[in-house]
């Protein structure tokens, strides 16, 4: 009896293993910064495809409202913005996204991004990019319209150019990844 005890509970300590089939990407975070007031979290990823790698800015959860006042519900989906194929393309596409800290307030860019729960797909939509300021703070508002309400996400400047040295850093250490 002790035997059978035994083996089922090998079998159901090991049943995981045989339950993974690989279908999760693989999400390697190279800089990470929580902002400790709303607790938002933003970073640039690499999730790796196929060997191929592809660099994602991730601008943290998303409230739902209007322009204004949001509410955040959904802890779920995510707003992923493509940054290429390898690291030279993320920080060119960074840097080009940082010009629009110094543009007058209001001016807005229409990028690509993907909104999908957890991890970003191949299909993208258009995320419209707002130079925002709220009195010393220079940010940028990223929107998605969506059934009539607005799903929005905010990135300070200094969390932005955290972001960017982090990645000039990784490149620096991963010269294979540029």
């Amino acid at each position: 009896m002790k035997k059978v005890a035994i083996l089922i509970a090998a079998l159901l300590c090991t049943a995981g293993l045989f339950a993974q089939n690989g279908k999760l990407p693989i999400v390697k975070e190279i800089v990470s910064l929580e902002n400790g007031n709303t607790g938002q979290t933003v970073d640039v990823v690499n999730i790796p495809v196929d060997g191929q790698n592809r660099y994602y800015l991730h601008v943290g959860n998303m409230g739902i409202g209007d322009k204004i006042v949001q509410v955040e519900l959904d802890p779920v989906y995510r707003l992923y913005i493509p940054l290429g194929n390898n690291i030279t393309d993320a920080v060119a596409t960074m840097e080009d996204l940082k010009t629009l800290y110094k543009e007058p307030k209001g001016t807005m860019r229409e990028i690509q991004g993907s909104f999908k729960p957890f991890f970003p797909t191949v299909e993208t939509e258009t995320v419209q990019v707002y130079k925002f300021k709220l009195l010393f703070e220079n940010k940028l508002q990223f929107v998605i319209e969506r059934d009539g309400f607005s799903r929005v996400a905010y990135l300070t400047k200094s969390d932005f150019n955290s972001l960017l040295r982090g990645l000039k850093f990784h490149g620096k250490l991963y010269p294979s990844e540029m």
